[in-house]
């Protein structure tokens, strides 16, 4: 094959990867169920008290609104807790006030245990 055929070819690759890429990031940042999205402000057709929620509502739960490590403003329930926890998990206790009031929460509910021996809680 004649070399610019290959510089032809290769640069088509590069343009469709790019594209690709950039309808990837598009729609990762504008989910259908996030609260900013068009599509959260209107209500589902047929909808009704009854009716269970689209897909999309189902997963708007997902996306986190702000990642802060600031203590909260009312305390965690033990799942919100629990969830905190899984978000922060690379976080140290002692420099998110998220996850220690997490931690706190989960002692107090009895679902974690410290182990004493290792680290002052």
């Amino acid at each position: 094959m004649p070399t610019w055929l290959n510089l032809l070819l290769a640069g088509v690759a590069g343009v469709g990867a790019i594209a690709l890429l950039a309808s990837v990031v598009v729609m990762a940042t504008r989910w259908p169920g996030d609260p900013g999205s068009a599509s959260a402000a209107r209500p589902a057709p047929g909808g009704d008290a009854g009716s269970t929620p689209p897909a999309s509502d189902a997963a708007s739960g997902i996306w986190p609104y702000s990642w802060t490590h600031d203590v909260p403003d009312q305390p965690f329930t033990a799942d919100e807790a629990h969830r905190e926890m899984q978000v922060h998990r690379i976080c140290r206790l002692d420099g998110c006030g998220r996850k220690a009031v997490a931690f706190q929460t989960l002692i107090d509910a009895g679902r974690v245990r410290p182990d004493t021996s290792r680290q002052p809680y």
